[in-house]
């Protein structure tokens, strides 16, 4: 697998290599880090164009050397850099499609100027507009090396089958563990308090709402044996992995399940998006990324050829 890790010299963007670098096999997988230095203002009767390049350069290695020493030996010697010119938002992209990367890795938030543009709005925009899976890195204050909590979240074995293949990918720790979530809605479809819900629920409607639990008991059990099949495909890595049904809105499920279950990472398909100026989804995955306490993996859903 070919990674390619953005670094901007801030916390974040140094965990986010350690995150991944413990996942990867030095025999098969490779590493590119990328960095866009900022912009440097000199006096103008010092600076010039050579000046300004080897500056910017100057930066970037060190920037890169730091980075490096979260790496395993094995991918060392291996490593492929890139100095950026460009936006980050734009130029992480356009780099990773040059480099040809399956992954992309990059932290919640940046440093300095970095931070107001980096969940922040560039790693924020790199997940919309890839077109590769990308890791958005989240500490929990933890050692790095460790066990892991995983949630895929999925909508079905269908939808969930990318996420899966993915998964197969990474060197997963001994003693990691994983539960597939997939919520199906409720009869409100969560658009109303549950004290009002529970007042619709008249003798009026009583009939109707008796109808529609004989039907969400079969659809819940349908969902539950189908997705019980699904996590037996997951790697042996992430076995015995364990399905869940919860039933109300995706996003608020997906976040209390997190919460709830001390989540190191959670999994979820995303469908990617044309333009880079669209950074408002209004989506799961948009509400997942923001909101949740964990680092985020987004799959980009693939139409099948």
């Amino acid at each position: 697998m070919r990674v390619l890790a953005a670094v901007d010299a801030s916390p974040g963007s140094f965990e986010a290599i350690s995150q991944v670098a413990q996942l990867l096999a030095p025999q098969q997988d490779k590493v590119a880090l990328y960095c866009s230095p900022p912009e440097l203002h000199l006096p103008p009767r010092t600076a010039s164009s050579e000046l300004l390049s080897r500056a910017r350069q100057a930066l970037a290695n060190a920037i890169f050397e730091e980075a490096r020493k979260r790496l395993p030996a094995g991918l060392q010697s291996s490593l492929h850099t890139i100095v950026g010119t460009q936006d980050p938002r734009h130029g992480i992209v356009v780099a990773a499609d040059q480099w040809e990367a399956d992954l992309i890795v990059v932290g919640a938030r940046g440093l300095g100027t970095f931070e107001r543009l980096l969940l922040g709005s560039v790693s924020r925009a790199v997940a919309h507009a890839a077109r590769v899976p990308v890791w958005v890195a989240r500490s929990k204050g933890t050692p790095a090396v460790k066990s892991l909590r995983i949630l895929l979240a999925t909508g079905s074995p269908e939808t969930g089958r990318q996420s899966a293949e993915l998964l197969c990918r990474f060197a997963w720790p001994a003693g990691t563990t994983c539960r597939s979530l997939t919520v199906i809605s409720s009869i409100f479809a969560g658009q109303v308090p549950d004290w009002l819900e529970q007042q619709a629920r008249s003798p009026e409607v009583d009939e109707m709402v008796r109808k529609w639990a004989r039907e969400r008991d079969e659809e819940r059990r349908g969902t539950v044996a189908r997705m019980q099949a699904f996590v037996q495909t997951l790697p042996a890595g992430l076995q015995p992995a364990q399905a869940l049904v919860a039933e109300g809105q995706a996003a608020d499920q997906i976040i209390a399940t997190i919460d709830r279950e001390n989540m190191d990472l959670v999994v979820i398909g995303a469908v990617p998006k044309r333009s880079m100026a669209n950074v408002i989804m209004g989506s799961t995955s948009e509400a997942v990324l923001n909101h949740a306490r964990c680092s985020v993996l987004v799959v980009p859903h693939r139409e099948s050829p």
